[in-house]
């Protein structure tokens, strides 16, 4: 028969291990991010990174192509951490009168291809090691770094490592269709050349014109 002693020691762990479970469980996954709440000493094994599916990413801004968005507060929560893998090769995530919100997710050993846009673009690397080739000059490329291709600027970015290439990018004005989604770089090329996947003509106005439109107002 087990002693008083050890008896109240097994409850107490039993006790303190489902209290673990408990708070993980409470913290659910939000649009692709997994978070573990559980501290890890030197000697613990990490648990391994979890993908989200292209599924389970619903985060998303103002991606009608007929009007312009509404004045109000788009929140993406999340969306820079390194624990996301978007799961399409591109996807516009919101579109306004000035700009463009893309996430771009580049497989191992893929591109984005050799380009160059009539507008701004800013890339922000949240997971992976890449390569990025502007105006001739190369630079590597990885977790939390931006890099700026301003609008008529020959541009390509690879990726080098050995997963896929997670990045976040801003267009100024809007470059694509604010519905665009491309599972492929294939699937995007040919929609591009299909002309299918154009930026709103509302997207493409100056302040001025947006002013005298009655669409911005700094009244």
């Amino acid at each position: 028969m087990a002693e008083p002693e050890n008896i109240t020691n097994q409850i107490a762990s039993m006790m303190s291990r489902l209290a673990i479970f408990k708070q993980v469980g409470k913290i659910p996954p939000i649009a692709g991010i997994y978070r573990q709440s559980i501290r890890y000493g030197a000697n613990d094994s990490y648990p391994k990174r979890r993908y989200s599916s292209s599924s389970s990413f619903k985060l998303q801004g103002y991606r009608m192509a007929s009007n312009p968005p509404p004045n109000e507060m788009i929140y993406l929560p999340g969306i820079l951490s390194a624990n996301r893998q978007f799961g399409v090769f591109r996807k516009v995530i919101h579109t306004g009168l000035y700009s463009q919100f893309v996430a771009m997710e580049v497989p191992v050993n893929g591109e984005i291809g050799d380009e160059k846009h009539s507008v701004d673009q800013i890339l922000l690397f949240t997971h992976g090691n890449g390569r990025a080739i502007v105006a001739g000059k190369e630079q590597d490329v990885k977790r939390g770094d931006v890099v700026i291709v301003p609008a008529g600027t020959q541009h390509q970015f690879l990726n080098v490592g050995s997963v896929p290439l997670e990045v976040v990018t801003i267009y100024s004005p809007a470059e694509h269709d604010p519905r665009t989604v491309h599972q492929t770089k294939e699937e995007g090329d040919a929609r591009e050349e299909a002309g299918e996947d154009e930026a709103p003509e509302w997207s493409q106005r100056s302040k001025a014109e947006n002013q005298k439109l009655g669409i911005v107002s700094m009244d």
